[in-house]
């Protein structure tokens, strides 16, 4: 071996030596990152996993999230590049007059959240419809149901935004705020977990902004990317209806069932108006119909869409399943139903097209994080592995 290039390998050997003795040897790479000991332990130990090497492989994956996000060139779009220095400004403010060690004891919050994040330029049409959104998922956590949500690594209350600080008072664990805004947009949040920490457990403060940095402009890539894939993983008709076929027997029942509308108006006429309209379009596509409809039409009615099972839904029950009886709205009191009664299970992929689309595309997505693992390998260094700091906030 050439001895100048003996000398460099044996530079290199060294300074590996040197890192790890340092305890901050690079842990593992993905693609062309590679995280340090320090900063997947500052993420440990404020993690809510039950095992390090648990939390180990979800990092992974959000790394890898994160290489396929750059790839794609998200980080180059001027949205994500306002909405990282609007996020280091707010960042930043909160930080004055604080940059020195981390103060005796500190309280640390771990938060869930759905985000629609808004730039400065945002018309009132993209304001509404994210409202419009979360109040649709806050209507689902209200009447017990569960939504998507996106977790939050721990962090010191004082981090937080003013707007979400607020919203936080008063809310008791796991419990949801409403729909609110702040400077990013429109928010949902909930706390899962407080606890105190010290500056004997925690990282300085000039450790602990810079890896809130990285960590700011990493999770708005990884937004970014979830709502790419949202856009552009979608279930054609065609793989619907081979997505059905293959798994009917999954979308069965035992029950008959009613696919459709149920519709209170206040009259024939009325009813006969709303028919026609609907009539024009797939029953998939009648409550986006329903919303470009005359409004006055659909100020005297309402519509509920669905697939019914008998027993549910009392004006189904009487209407077509000639069973039971119903009272009639007072503000609606002529009621009707538009669809089809269906007795032995789902025939085609429509009879049941939420579940089916539903499947579909969180197989696809599934498929899509298959593919991003084999693209960008995690490659642990398990020596350095042996000597992470396993202690978390306590």
């Amino acid at each position: 071996m050439p001895r100048r290039l003996l000398g460099v390998l044996i530079l290199l050997l060294v300074s590996v030596a040197i890192g790890r003795a340092q305890g901050d040897a690079v842990l593992f790479t993905v693609g062309a990152d590679t995280v340090r000991q320090h900063e997947f332990e500052y993420h440990w130990k404020r993690s809510t996993e039950d095992s390090r090497d648990a939390f180990l492989q979800k990092y992974g994956r959000f790394k890898q999230k994160v290489q396929y996000a750059k790839d794609l060139g998200l980080d180059t779009l001027p949205e994500h590049r306002l909405r990282k220095e609007q996020f280091q400004q707010l960042f930043d403010s909160k930080g004055k007059g604080i940059r020195r060690s981390v103060a005796s004891a500190q309280e640390w919050i771990k938060l869930v959240h759905v985000t629609c994040l808004l730039d400065q330029q945002a018309d009132k049409q993209q304001i509404l419809q994210s409202k419009v959104y979360l109040d649709s998922l806050y209507a689902v956590i209200q009447q017990g149901g569960k939504i998507p949500v996106k977790e939050l690594s721990w962090m010191q209350t004082r981090h937080l935004l003013n707007e979400w600080q607020k919203q936080l008072e008063g809310l008791g664990k796991n419990e949801y705020s409403q729909p609110f805004y702040s400077p990013m947009g429109v928010h949902l949040i909930a706390w899962t977990d407080r606890r105190m920490g010290s500056s004997g457990n925690v990282f300085s403060l000039e450790t602990d902004e810079a890896f809130r940095g990285k960590e700011i402009e990493e999770g708005l890539l990884v937004t970014s990317l979830d709502a790419y894939v949202e856009q552009n993983l979608n279930c054609t008709e065609q793989e619907l209806e081979k997505y059905f076929k293959q798994r009917r027997s999954d979308y069965g029942w035992g029950t008959p069932h009613f696919r459709g509308a149920v519709i209170h108006c206040q009259d024939k006429k009325t009813a006969k108006k709303i028919k026609k309209y609907l009539q024009k379009y797939p029953e998939r596509h009648w409550p986006k119909a329903w919303n470009s409809m005359p409004e006055e039409i659909t100020k005297e009615a309402r519509l509920e869409t669905g697939l019914f099972p008998i027993g549910k839904n009392p004006f189904v029950d009487k209407l077509v399943f000639k069973c039971g009886t119903f009272d009639p709205l007072t503000d609606y009191p002529y009621s009707w139903v538009l669809g089809k009664k269906l007795k032995k299970g789902p025939t085609h992929w429509e009879d049941v097209w939420e579940k089916v689309y539903q499947d579909c595309k969180k197989d696809k997505k599934e498929a899509e994080m298959e593919a991003i693992i084999r693209k960008y390998e995690l490659e642990i260094d398990e020596e350095v592995l042996k000597t992470v700091n396993h202690e978390r906030i306590k």
